[in-house]
């Protein structure tokens, strides 16, 4: 039996995704499938090893804007299909950013309430 582990609020989220490892070793390109406000879900072109650090620059695009933001994240999960990254650290704006995107996207409208992230913390 499959039990899903997570709490946390997550949305079908389509992007593009630049991957760079801690030490800069790695540097790849990934498409996202999901996101909450604990990590993301991408379909990398390169794989990462389970546990390492990255820098993730994720890409909104919108019909007359676009807008960029950078997270901090470590591979926690390695499929067939993808890799899984919880989020680290990040600023407070993304956050606020990744926090309302979940909000308008909800399938049920009215998300839970998120938990604190400790750059939610001043």
């Amino acid at each position: 039996m499959n039990r899903e582990r997570r709490q946390d609020e997550r949305i079908r989220f389509e992007s593009r995704v630049s991957i760079m490892t801690k030490d800069g070793t790695v540097r790849a390109e990934a498409d996202s499938r999901d996101i909450s406000l604990m990590g993301i879900y991408l379909v990398p072109e390169k794989m990462l090893p389970l546990g390492s650090l990255c820098c993730l620059k994720i890409s909104i695009q919108g019909a007359s804007s676009s807008m960029d933001f950078t997270v901090h994240g470590k591979v926690c999960r390695v499929d067939e299909k993808g890799m899984g990254i919880a989020f680290l650290d990040m600023e407070k704006d993304t956050f606020v950013h990744i926090k309302n995107l979940i909000m308008l996207h909800a399938a049920d409208g009215a998300p839970k309430k998120p938990p604190t992230f400790p750059c939610q913390e001043e």
